[in-house]
């Protein structure tokens, strides 16, 4: 089987033919070209034939175990003319034009999807009638698939508006019911027939069909779908609605028939590419706020079929109030930045921040000078006793742990340096501590709590300790890092920039078709001590903790678009300085299977591996700084801790 391809042919595949071979195409009689051509065994046995005059036809059907010139044509229409003399095949190949109707012919439906299959028939001895090697399911034949069935159209649609945009989202059709299904296409229209964008993705090209015939279009590879209107001009079926909304019950669009250009599937008002099946949402940019849109939603398939749009929906872009907007409307002194030191208030934050970071230098001075006092000290004994062959302790290494007692494998341990934790809580930033009694009422004065709610979400963090003193307990200094992330609907906003009470209570804000969010990453230097003498000398698996040190929150604002938006003079995103406690108890896991643990131990180098349960206060405040963003929390915190 082959296609036009300027003016000459192509060969399609298998996979070619089943998306060539689809409803519009159909409708529109799209050339294709069958080729028949002998192999050189079959060549060779025709030569040595005497029969002239010997004849061959093609026919489509998948009922057509009779070849015959008496009910063949019945069941199985034929496709171009005969050849007269199947003799000239020795000398070429047999090209018979036919169109992608012919084929479905068979099935008698453009919109019908089922494999049907080209049989040739044989006539090498003149008498009018296939030859019996030939006949039946032992006849030449090529089997091939029609798909003219589009997908189901999306239903559940919601649009809501944006800050000059519209977000558009619907139900996921079944890709069990369609498993062709390749994703969908969004058009929109301002106001009654304006277009809104130029849909470069969408191209197409003129060419010659290759057989002399008028040019039809054949659009390029970026194409996702044909439809008659497109492909030939032609007429598409009557749409005719089902009658059934095809609307989220959610929705604040106003839902009405489609108009024309969207019945027809008109690539001139797309305002998507292919979304993909994974996707059941697009938000649309570019838009003018206040201007009415309509907007539809049309699924395709692999092969080029498009659903028809049920219905369009009339929705407006509206200005909307971010986060940030809402924090500096509420009270919210800060202006973003990351300066944290700047500023009169900052002293107190300054000092702090340094007496820490210098009390943590001194330890760490002060451990390393003693371990080069004593490693001075005890170096000429260690030579003597080298020397004098008495030395007992060595480096194990991992093929002389073969030759180790059972008592020795029993207290073996490898030196430990580091411990690694992966911690896990829930979390919500006191945003709304910083707000102040004396700010405005504007969101009661908790613009956190009126945006993302009461409720705390998940903040993950890993720190790494370096123990550098390990006699009474361990001693370490640690860092930490973590993310959090928030988001919720953004309000509408007023032409005064003020939120726009929701109608459906009695209070609250309404809510737009964008989102907001809040994303922290903080950053802590530690200091903490634990007190695991219990767990080493005695084999108590209970080993308490604390942490003192500082923190560092970066934090950042997104509106509808991904940007960081600017409000009253300030810009959302910046960081906060703070300080941080906590305690918690460890359990030590070695006792689960303590031969498995010593194992991962000389195997790995993970000394000991625990669960712990934390409470932890993080006062990420500014360190006395009137103008910061809060983002502290107290809560409970959940992990993982290695020793290694």
């Amino acid at each position: 089987m082959q296609q036009p391809d300027g003016n000459s042919w192509s060969d399609l595949s298998t996979t070619d033919a089943a998306t060539y071979l689809n409803q519009a195409r159909c409708q529109c009689a799209a050339p294709v070209q069958i080729l028949v051509q002998m192999v050189p065994a079959s060549i060779s046995k025709l030569s040595s034939l005497n029969v002239t005059g010997t004849g061959a036809r093609l026919y489509v059907g998948n009922d057509c175990n009779e070849l015959n010139s008496d009910n063949v044509g019945l069941a199985c229409p034929m496709l171009g003319t005969p050849l007269a003399n199947i003799a000239s095949l020795s000398a070429g190949s047999w090209s018979v034009p036919t169109t992608v109707d012919k084929l479905f012919a068979a099935v008698g439906d453009c919109s019908a999807t089922q494999s049907t299959t080209i049989w040739l028939w044989l006539d090498s001895t003149g008498h009018g009638y296939p030859d019996s090697s030939v006949s039946g399911s032992s006849a030449p034949s090529l089997s091939v698939a029609l798909d003219g069935t589009p997908p189901a159209a999306p239903a559940d649609i919601k649009v809501e508006g944006g800050e000059e945009a519209l977000t558009v989202s619907w139900g996921s059709v079944s890709t069990t019911t369609f498993p062709d299904l390749a994703g969908y296409l969004v058009f929109c229209m301002r106001g009654s027939d304006l277009q809104v964008f130029v849909p470069s993705y969408y191209t197409g090209s003129v060419t010659s069909s290759g057989d002399g015939s008028a040019e039809v279009l054949r659009p390029t590879t970026g194409s996702q779908y044909l439809t008659g209107q497109i492909l030939c001009s032609s007429t598409p079926p009557i749409f005719a609605p089902t009658g059934v909304s095809s609307a989220d019950p959610n929705t604040t669009a106003t839902e009405i028939g489609p108009p024309p250009a969207f019945k027809d599937l008109d690539p001139n008002y797309l305002c998507s590419g292919l979304v993909p099946t994974t996707q059941d949402s697009i938000r649309i940019g570019g838009l003018q706020n206040g201007a009415p849109y309509q907007v539809g939603v049309a699924s395709v398939d692999t092969h080029g079929n498009a659903s028809p749009i049920q219905s369009a929906f009339f929705q407006r872009p509206v200005p909307t109030i971010d986060f940030y907007q809402a924090y500096r409307q509420a009270g919210g002194q800060s202006p973003g930045g990351y300066c944290s030191l700047a500023g009169r208030g900052a002293r107190l934050g300054a000092i702090s921040f340094l007496a820490g970071s210098g009390l943590l230098a001194l330890i760490i001075f002060r451990r390393r000078r003693r371990a080069r006092r004593a490693l001075s000290r005890g170096l000429p004994f260690l030579l003597v006793a080298l020397a004098a062959g008495s030395a007992q302790a060595q480096v194990v290494t991992h093929e002389e742990t073969d030759e180790m007692s059972s008592e020795q494998r029993a207290n073996y341990r490898t030196p430990k340096e580091w411990a690694m934790e992966l911690r896990f809580g829930p979390y919500a930033p006191d945003v709304d501590s910083g707000i102040g009694s004396s700010a405005t009422a504007t969101y009661n004065g908790a613009p956190y709590k009126t945006v993302f709610g009461g409720k705390r979400h998940l903040m993950s963090q890993l720190e790494f300790d370096w123990q550098f003193f390990q006699a009474f307990g361990s001693l370490a200094v640690g860092a930490a890092i973590g993310y959090y992330n928030v988001s919720a609907k953004a309000f509408t906003a007023d032409a005064n920039g003020n939120c726009v009470p929701d109608k459906t209570t009695t209070s609250g804000c309404e809510l737009s078709g964008d989102t907001t969010s809040l994303r922290l990453i903080p950053v802590s230097a530690l200091l903490v001590y634990r007190w695991d003498v219990a767990a080493e000398r005695w084999s108590i698996p209970f080993v308490p903790y604390v942490k003192l040190g500082l923190n560092y929150t970066f934090w950042q604002v997104n509106d509808g678009n991904g940007n960081v938006p600017s409000y009253a003079g300030g810009h959302g995103s910046g960081g906060t300085l703070g300080w941080q406690a906590a305690a918690g108890m460890s359990l030590l896991l070695d006792i689960l299977d303590s031969e498995a643990a010593r194992g991962l131990d000389m195997e790995t180098g993970v000394n000991h591996s625990y669960v712990f349960f934390e409470w932890n206060n993080v006062d990420a405040s500014g360190l006395g700084m009137s103008n910061r963003l809060h983002v502290g929390d107290s809560r409970w915190v959940l992990g993982l801790m290695f020793e290694f």
